[in-house]
Formats: structure tokens, C-alpha cells, sequence
């Protein structure tokens, strides 16, 4: 048997671990990457937790998925937001500390590889990704092939602009998707309702235990209508994004993945009624595990 190394790094850990030629991990840690972490520490710590698991397996490449943007080609982390990484070449350091090939991509491009090698869009050739968390991210599948474009930062889905006098963003401009569709929009609205309807079981339940991007749902299936009021809402703001890029892409499926996409047909159901017929929606099968099983397979054909 054959196996993969997939890293899969975020703002607070890496998720690593090997994965065999039917795409199941059989074995995965987690590193830290907060606080003070240094991007040669990260590295290292990626090095060091390889070369044990090499002991163990017959590995024969690693792939490495980063939050920020990303060169595939030359395997730089150009900048990554929360992460230490700037113009700093993590395959070539992570190859050479190896002795086998390491490969590098954007971790929502190693997300939609997971999920169509192994996922909720396997064997579709044409396919999206939102992924759903702090922000929004994305990536696009075209002809069975993720689309990076000339400079690497295709599928920002989180700030195409929904309101031009809308919420500011981060990112300059003003209306951008995630500043009303993120899980941080959804905590957002959740706390804004919970706040006008304090005696409704979703400000009791935020009272107790306050408030995440679970915590609708939760008083949701309580009963609570002003919890379905704030999903309703929530539901039709997403569904007016996937709507859009449904009319540009006309993928096959859009797979929903991150945080908010975990709550599945809890979610599903508030988006359905309002996305337009050539619209297919699922959420994510590889339980936060896609964008570490895409980054095993980069440098194979489903990752190139």
C-alpha cells in the first residue's frame, strides 16, 4: 500500500495526517499554529511530525494545504492573514527536509480536491466550494481541474458585492458576501436578535451558554421561532450568493463546507426554497477532513 502525507494549515493548527489509496486517513494529529508560532516553526514541526509517521508508512509524497495566497507552482506562501507566512517557499523546505516531493495550494483549493476525490462532489467535473467560517472562501472545478487563475486568487467568493452601500470589509470594499453570510455575520445576527426577543429561548440559551454559530440551530430545533427567523434570514442571503454564482459558473454541485456547513440539512433546509432550479447544494460528507485528504493529493491528478 501507497501513502500520502495531507497538512492542512489553519489559523490555530494543523491538521495532519496519512492517507491511503482509497482516500482514507489511518492515521492524523495536530500541531499547533497560534500564539507564537514562527513560520519556520510551523515548518518544522510539519518535518518532524512527517518523519515519524515516514517510520511507519512507505510515504511517497507531501502535500500541504495554507490559508492566504498561495503560488501552487512554485510552492511560496505569498501572505496568509493569521499565519506567519510571507514569500516563504514551505514545499521546497518541507521536500528538503524529507527527501521526497512536497506540494503546496490554498486550503479551500485542497477542500474541493477532498471533496472530489471522496466527497460530496465526487466525480463531478464541474464544481464549486463555499467554505463557511470566519470569513468565506471558495474555489472552482472546471473540467474536473481547480481553476487558480493567472494570479492565484480565483474563488474569493467571500467579496463579490451583494450591497455597494453595504457593511465594510476588510478587504476595501464595502457589501462583500462574507460580511453577510460568514458564520461571523450569522453569530451577528443571532446576537442581534437575541437581544430584541430577550425572553425567547434563543437569548436563554445564548444567556447560558452564549453565542456561536450553532447556536440558532440548537434553539431551533427547541422551537424557537425567533431562531427559524433568524436561519430564514440567513438561508435566503446564502441562497442569493449561490443563486449568483449558479448563473456564472453553472456548476454541477456546490458544496458547502466550514464551521456552519456541519449543521447539514439543519442548513440545507433553509437554503432549498430559495435557490433557483439549475441550483445543487449539498454540504460536506469528509467531516472537516477534505482539505486534509486535497492536500495528500496534490501532485496527483486530481490535485494538478
Amino acid at each position: 500500500m501507497r501513502y500520502r502525507i495531507g497538512a492542512d494549515i489553519g489559523g490555530t493548527s494543523v491538521k495532519l495526517g496519512v492517507v491511503d489509496e482509497e482516500f482514507h486517513i489511518v492515521e492524523q494529529q495536530k500541531l499547533p499554529t497560534g500564539g507564537q508560532c514562527t513560520s519556520q516553526g510551523i515548518i518544522a514541526e510539519i518535518i518532524t511530525a512527517c518523519k515519524q509517521l515516514m517510520e511507519r508508512y512507505s510515504v511517497e509524497a507531501v502535500g500541504i494545504g495554507s490559508a492566504g495566497l498561495v503560488n501552487a507552482q512554485t510552492g511560496y506562501v505569498l501572505h496568509a492573514g493569521n499565519l506567519p507566512f510571507v514569500e516563504e517557499p514551505v514545499a521546497d523546505k518541507v521536500s528538503k527536509g524529507l527527501g521526497i516531493p512536497a506540494y503546496l495550494d490554498n486550503d479551500a483549493n485542497c477542500a474541493l480536491i477532498g471533496e472530489h476525490a471522496a466527497g460530496a462532489c465526487k466525480d463531478a467535473m464541474d464544481a464549486l466550494i463555499l467554505t463557511i467560517g470566519t470569513g468565506i472562501g471558495g474555489a472552482i472545478l472546471i473540467g474536473g481541474k481547480i481553476y487558480r487563475g493567472h494570479n492565484y486568487k480565483a474563488a474569493e467568493f467571500g467579496h463579490f458585492i451583494i450591497d455597494r452601500r453595504g457593511e465594510a470589509c476588510s478587504c476595501g470594499l464595502r457589501g462583500c458576501f462574507e460580511q453577510y453570510a460568514s458564520a461571523t455575520a450569522l453569530i451577528a445576527m443571532t446576537k442581534e436578535r437575541a437581544a430584541a426577543f430577550p425572553e425567547s429561548l434563543l437569548a436563554k440559551r445564548a444567556a447560558g451558554q452564549g453565542i456561536d454559530g450553532s447556536t440558532a440551530f440548537a434553539a431551533a430545533k427547541e422551537g424557537c421561532p425567533v431562531a427559524e427567523e433568524v436561519l430564514g434570514e440567513y438561508g435566503l442571503i446564502l441562497a442569493d450568493g449561490i443563486n449568483s454564482l449558479v448563473k456564472l459558473f453553472q456548476p454541477e454541485v456546490i458544496v458547502l463546507s466550514g464551521g456552519v456547513a456541519v449543521q447539514g440539512e439543519d442548513l440545507l433546509c433553509h437554503i432549498r426554497p430559495n435557490l433557483i432550479r439549475d441550483a445543487v447544494v449539498r454540504t460536506t460528507t469528509l467531516s472537516g477532513s477534505g482539505g486534509l485528504i486535497g492536500a495528500a493529493l496534490l501532485g496527483t491528478d486530481y490535485g494538478r
